[in-house]
């Protein structure tokens, strides 16, 4: 029987220390156990790509094998963004796929991200395929493996669907991830013009982690966008399935805000649809969606549920406040940074103003970004399940994923377990300071209970 650590299964992917944790010989039982999974569907053919973390290579090169060892057909795309494969898995009519990432994650972590079909493979899949790692219970057979290079006809198909008339100035931060030299290459053939800020392809990540929704490292970006003149900034996570938008204003744009101007354009076109966003969204989204004809649809957090829900109810568009964007007209289901960054500067281009211009109407709310309370994993989902408890017999509570707890005139707080790290998230949303404070101070009185809860970073807001 294989052991490994349990804990590094989580809900949506695999993930953990590199080497310690998350080994070749679990890249290979991954391999194998995901090819005996495809098999079992009369599956033959799968993807493996992989990021620039130092270990990523040979993880990669083992989940190939595993895959090949179970009876596929499996092509190796090297260093690619995420979206990357996921758009290699529709336009070659694949089987399932693997990428090796750790995201945003520490430096020594790594992960895998796992698909089944096109679509995602998490929750009970991923339970169920540790137990068959445990049990060695696999296919076997002799595969084979191809070196493709599909970044090419990713960007033509990606640059094919723009043409602007103006021609943008662009900030661009790639936080040392993977996705630096794709983003370049598709402003050159577009003609926009960048300023690079970290785009050069580094595990090590020396600037700073590639996560867009870290405010101190986009502050770089923010100074660059003002202090040059740009039209705006874009920063990328490291797998590049999620992105963070800054105006010309050097302002950063949440993305809840991002997604409630997609919606607004995508309704003129399809009205109607359903808008699906995660529970840490603003009030205001869902509003404005009812308010432009739409449908809105508040769910639970995570990237691998959004994309199920979409293609389950045909939504016409998705989103997160972590920054992972799905549209589902005119490109393919899937969480591309690429193509949301060019479908904001299409935007842009057709209404011919400044990108602050197009939010000049939005609500002006005290909200802020997600928070992070250090709480350990073994206790983070007792905690919030209480929580859920005390808040309900007091407060209007929104429990499908953590609590919403609505404390009326538009003021509401969220407290979550994060299923990717040891953490709660939080955040809140007001018309005034004042009112943040009361909903902050309300948390923070049934957090005095959870000791195991780091509730540092609470008690300095506001």
């Amino acid at each position: 029987m294989t052991r490994f650590k349990r804990e590094i299964f989580r809900r949506y992917d695999i993930r953990g220390k590199a080497g310690s944790e998350v080994s070749t010989d679990l890249a290979y039982a991954v391999g194998r156990g995901l090819g005996t999974r495809i098999r079992a569907r009369g599956g033959t053919k799968a993807a493996v790509g992989r990021d620039v973390r130092p270990s990523s290579p040979e993880l990669m090169q083992h989940a190939a094998r595993g895959l090949a060892e179970a009876g596929l057909e499996v092509l190796t795309l090297g260093v690619v963004p995420t979206p990357v494969l996921y758009h290699c898995l529709y336009r070659r009519a694949l089987d399932g796929g693997v990428v090796v990432t750790g995201s945003h994650n520490p430096r020594g972590d790594n992960g895998l991200k796992l698909c089944l079909g096109t679509g995602p493979f998490w929750g009970q899949d991923i339970s169920t395929l540790r137990d068959v790692i445990e049990g060695e219970d696999y296919t076997h057979g002799q595969g084979s493996l191809h070196e493709v290079n599909y970044i090419e006809q990713y960007l033509d198909e990606i640059v094919g669907l723009f043409d602007f008339k103006r021609r943008f100035r662009v900030g661009i931060d790639a936080g040392n991830g993977v996705m630096g030299p794709v983003v370049l290459a598709a402003a050159e053939r577009l003609g926009i013009e960048v300023e690079a800020l970290f785009c050069e392809p580094d595990g090590d990540f020396p600037n700073h982690l590639p996560d867009p929704e870290v405010p101190e490292y986009m502050a770089e970006l923010g100074r660059i966008v003002v202090s040059r003149k740009l039209d705006l900034g874009l920063g990328f996570d490291g797998d590049g399935d999620r992105v963070g938008v800054f105006d010309e204003t050097g302002r950063k744009i949440s993305a809840d805000w991002v997604i409630a101007l997609f919606a607004r354009d995508l309704l003129k076109r399809h009205p109607g649809g359903i808008v699906r966003f995660d529970v840490k969204c603003s009030s205001f989204l869902e509003e404005d969606v009812l308010a432009h004809g739409g449908q809105p649809w508040m769910g639970e957090t995570g990237h691998s549920i959004l994309k199920r829900d979409i293609t389950a109810k045909d939504a016409i568009l998705g989103g997160e406040l972590s920054g992972h964007i799905v549209f589902n007209r005119d490109y393919l289901p899937i969480d591309d940074s690429l193509y949301c960054a060019l479908a904001l500067l299409r935007i842009a281009d057709q209404r011919g103003v400044a990108l602050s211009e197009l939010f000049a109407d939005f609500p002006d709310l005290v909200s802020t970004a997600e928070i992070k309370l250090p709480c350990p994993d073994a206790h983070k989902f007792r905690v919030v399940a209480a929580l859920v408890e005390r808040f309900q017999a007091e407060y209007d509570v929104i429990a499908i994923d953590g609590a919403r707890v609505n404390l009326g005139e538009s003021s509401w707080f969220l407290v979550r377990a994060s299923n990717t790290t040891p953490n709660l998230t939080v955040r809140f949303e007001a018309r005034s300071e004042e009112s943040a404070e009361s909903a902050r101070d309300v948390l923070a009185q049934a957090l005095e209970l959870h000791p195991e809860v780091d509730r540092e970073r609470l008690e300095r807001l506001f």
